[in-house]
């Protein structure tokens, strides 16, 4: 079952669509007669300028935040690719002339979505921007790729995954700022790029493609090495399958809140918060025969379920023991990768829908493979077809970033060490494959720069241990217009309300981490941005 905190927390995503009035708005801009946009590679089919009045929710989302209503230039341009039978919509959003701040930004996707449309857009149209989000000629469906990955003869559609992994990124790029331009009567002075999870990633590949494209990326939580990132969440399913256990989301929470209290300590503070994943060791057999409340019942914890945590947390291994991907970090939720149900009284595995429409459509090319067969043996082959099949075309891993340093355009990107779908070991592993490209940490930061975000979740959305990043897309923005290149980034820790701050942080720029000076703990000036935690037992 796909429940919507799932949903939301893989996506930031999209199945949000308004259904605004149109509306006349006095102006001298019309918004009906917009030029078709040159794409290099594609014919325009049509292009579509209505003015609306839309209803923007606020992005994280607050219970606490009402919906503002604002009038744009809606337009939709229709393209097709030479030679592809696909049909891709571009969607721009244009603030009325007066509102608009001068700069363009394009928005990422979530999922096998390839965008999010009003849920980012809204946002960025109300602080000014121009902006646009991209279908990519597939389902806008976050949830599986079942509907489009393959043809009617049972193999990949490639046209359509390059369209989803990299192309239309690009047309996007390309179409928003030529429509940008014929609205207003004058290019944006600034592009943008804003994503997060497999916006991220879309941001990574431009970074890596076209990098031209924009003036800053902002890249959150990005889901590089697609293929191996896809594969590994099935790891926890197996598990459970495997060792015919399913311990229940209430068991799993006992074992992250173990490793949370086994190493909050070891980065000099005691906040409930692990920031010291390196020197974190946590053993989840100490927890057997505690016992648990879980709802009105209580619950012993046994050795079978301790042996599934660990499975769990030590990531996905060969039958021989060789790590295959990122372990899931200790103080990261269970919720997500690890969900189990019960059909008629037998326990079941729930895979991720996400990961179990790649291993269906992409690698078994069988949209009714049964995920419950894989067996330990069979993920390392699992691994090594996705690697072969697909990093070339959807990896989003390259780390000869030569033309973004030509370019002169900045990239922005951060991670939450509790990230439970997109372990943050992807963006490490990057950005330190990159360093080793490219010369170096000191000369990758002029273009190039990482923050962490210490008990943070998938892209900061829903409640975190941690402070998750705040107004991200402003200190890019000062990077690139200001040449101010961020040391920290601003991040808050709130209630479940959204309203009350429980504490502050600044995160700190890779490869530095938080070390606490002493003082408040709740105060981001009690921390500083050191090379180690310091001396901690």
């Amino acid at each position: 079952m796909v429940t919507l905190p799932l949903l939301l927390s893989i996506l930031p995503l999209a199945a949000v669509f308004s259904s605004a009035a149109s509306l006349q708005v006095r102006e001298n801009h019309d918004c009906a007669s917009i030029q078709p946009p040159q794409v290099p590679g594609a014919e325009i089919l049509s292009v579509i300028g209505v003015q609306r009045r839309v209803e923007v929710a606020p992005f994280p989302p607050s219970p606490s935040k009402p919906n503002t209503t604002i009038d744009i230039c809606s337009v939709n341009v229709t393209l097709s690719h030479m030679g592809v039978n696909d049909k891709v919509v571009v969607s721009v959003w244009l603030p009325l002339p007066d509102k608009w701040n001068g700069r363009f930004q394009a928005t990422g996707g979530g999922g096998w979505a390839a965008g999010t449309f009003d849920l980012l857009m809204g946002p960025a149209a109300l602080e000014g921007y121009s902006t646009a989000g991209t279908d990519a000629g597939v389902t806008v469906d976050p949830g599986s790729a079942d509907k489009w990955a393959l043809k009617e003869d049972g193999t990949v559609n490639y046209d359509l995954l390059e369209n989803f992994a990299s192309r239309s990124i690009h047309d996007m790029a390309i179409v928003g700022k030529a429509v940008t331009e014929s609205y207003y009567k004058k290019p944006a002075n600034y592009s943008y790029f804003y994503g997060c999870s497999n916006g991220g990633r879309q941001g990574m590949v431009e970074a890596q493609k076209y990098p031209d494209d924009f003036d800053g990326i902002l890249a959150g939580a990005p889901a590089i090495y697609w293929p191996q990132f896809l594969t590994s969440t099935e790891w926890p399913q197996v598990v459970m399958q495997s060792e015919k256990v399913f311990p229940s989301q209430c068991v799993f929470e006992a074992f992250r809140k173990a490793g949370i209290a086994a190493c909050d300590k070891l980065d000099g503070v005691e906040d409930g918060v692990v920031s010291n994943l390196d020197g974190c060791e946590f053993n989840p057999f100490a927890l057997v025969g505690k016992k648990v409340k879980c709802g009105e019942e209580s619950t012993t914890i046994t050795l079978a379920q301790a042996w599934v945590a660990k499975k769990i947390y030590d990531g996905p291994k060969s039958t021989a023991k060789h790590a295959l991907w990122d372990v899931l970090p200790v103080g990261a939720s269970y919720v997500g990768l690890a969900n189990s149900t019960i059909e008629n009284g037998v326990p079941k595995i729930a895979p991720f829908v996400i990961g179990s429409s790649w291993i269906r459509s992409f690698l078994k090319k069988d949209v009714n493979f049964d995920l419950s067969t894989i067996t330990y043996a069979d993920m390392p082959k699992l691994f090594q077809q996705s690697i072969d099949e697909f990093d070339k075309i959807a990896g989003g891993s390259n780390p000869d970033l030569s033309a973004l340093k030509k370019s002169g355009t900045k990239l922005l990107s951060w991670h939450g060490l509790a990230d439970e779908l997109i372990h943050p070991q992807g963006s490490i592993k990057y950005r330190q494959a990159v360093e080793h490209r490219m010369g170096g940490g000191s000369e990758v930061d002029n273009y190039y720069r990482l923050f962490l975000a210490p008990g943070v979740t998938h892209c900061g959305i829903g409640v975190n241990d941690g402070a998750a990043p705040i107004d991200t897309l402003k200190v890019l923005v000062r990077w690139v217009e200001k040449g101010e290149a961020p040391e920290t980034m601003p991040a808050t820790a709130t209630d479940a309300s959204g309203t009350t701050t429980l504490f502050t942080r600044n995160l700190c720029r890779y490869p530095l981490v938080p070390r606490y000076k002493g003082g408040d703990k709740n105060s981001a000036d009690s921390f500083e941005c050191a090379k180690d935690f310091g001396s901690h037992h």
